[in-house]
């Protein structure tokens, strides 16, 4: 008896057509058009004397001289040039009549090293550069003298023919300032062009103002915030803070006090970041002699000799395969005495707290701790 009811849906659905399939009542007409085909006009019968004319529904007007020639040629607009990262910083280009520049969810502290960054990667040399007023100027570049140089004739030098066009060199204005909304920097971009000469000869006189070549700096410089944007988004998490370009004093939120017997520094009012690039910039001032460093860990390695005086000087370079192999890679015998220290930066209870450590499990004694953390504390003013 189980069974007659699957065989009577078996049944009923056999007899029944896919209403979805093609001489189905829903089935799919988006192709329908294909099949359509040139009719004659309706004719109506004679004796219809009061009709109106049957004409097409829809007319295509007649193209004239006047729709071809137009007054300049008409250039379609830009969509919104906007990148989001992740964790919600927003980077944009923003236009105002002829003016361009990248808008930032970023402090100007926070942009100035990512744009030092971004030249050095693409071998772009900076002439000059003023941290506090926000401002570099880069030297003299030739676009289409290597075309593996990387963004610049990848992006920007097809754009504006470094192939095919007279030999220029060209150099950058940017200025980094902050933004209308707190919390933001503004990355504004200028360009100039000259005539290459040859090696050898006189260079051309440096043109007087900014921007001087028109379509090509105006491309240029469309083209460098762009590579800058995707730039800033790809370094997100490798970001870093410019204390010079923040401009800060530090010396009022540093101190050094002992909790549970250990000396410890804490810095007030400055997040794990800030804070990581200031001691950082306090070692080297200090010429301590980091041998490696762990930002994702927040340590620090430092060395000491055998009476308990921090080493002083940069780090040698590690030998190589075959200095090692024919003993040329031995350690000498002041560096055989030498003991390495952490410096541990930490982020508690709203402030940050930076110790000593003789290793991961014990701190170092309290006499060496004090004295590294007050040399570093005297750096940071």
């Amino acid at each position: 008896m189980k069974t007659l009811p699957v065989m009577a849906v078996t049944l009923v659905l056999a007899g029944c057509a896919n209403p979805f399939g093609r001489d189905g009542y829903f089935r799919d007409k988006s192709g329908d058009y294909t099949q359509a085909r040139i009719s004659e006009p309706l004719q109506l019968p004679e004796h219809m004397n009061n009709t109106r004319p049957m004409g097409d529904s829809l007319v295509i007007p007649p193209i004239t001289a006047e729709d071809t020639q137009l007054e300049q040629r008409f250039q379609a607009p830009r969509p919104d040039q906007r990148l989001q990262h992740s964790e919600g910083d927003t980077y944009s280009i923003e236009r105002s009549g002829n003016d361009q520049w990248l808008l930032a969810a970023k402090s100007p502290s926070e942009i100035w090293p990512r744009v030092i960054s971004f030249l050095e990667e693409n071998d772009i040399p900076v002439q000059s550069r003023n941290a506090k007023q926000g401002y570099l100027e880069t030297d003299w570049v030739d676009l289409g003298l290597d075309k593996e140089r990387g963004f610049i004739y990848r992006t920007v030098g097809r754009w504006v023919g470094a192939e095919n066009a007279e030999p220029l060199e060209d150099r950058f204005r940017i200025e980094i300032k902050p933004g209308v909304t707190a919390g933001t920097s503004e990355v504004h971009l200028q360009h100039k062009g000259r005539p290459r000469t040859e090696e050898g000869d006189d260079s051309a006189p440096e043109p007087y103002e900014w921007d001087n070549m028109e379509q090509r700096s105006q491309r240029l410089d469309n083209g460098t915030l762009n590579e800058l944007m995707l730039f800033l988004v790809r370094d997100e998490d490798d970001s870093s803070v410019s204390l010079l370009a923040q401009n800060l004093d530090l010396g009022d939120q540093v101190e050094i006090v002992d909790i549970n017997g250990n000396p410890t520094m804490t810095i007030e009012r400055l997040s794990f970041a800030r804070a990581w690039a200031a001691i950082d910039q306090a070692l080297v001032k200090a010429g301590l002699e980091v041998t490696d460093k762990n930002r994702s860990g927040g340590l620090f390695y430092i060395l000491a000799d055998e009476q308990g005086d921090v080493v002083k000087g940069q780090p040698e370079k590690k030998p190589g395969f075959f200095s090692r192999l024919f003993g040329k890679g031995k350690k000498s015998d002041d560096e055989s005495t030498q003991s390495t220290y952490l410096i541990r930066v930490s982020e508690l209870t709203g402030e940050i707290q930076v110790t000593v450590e003789e290793n991961i499990n014990a701190f170092a004694p309290a006499e060496f701790s004090r004295k590294v953390l007050n040399l570093i504390k005297d750096n940071m003013k």
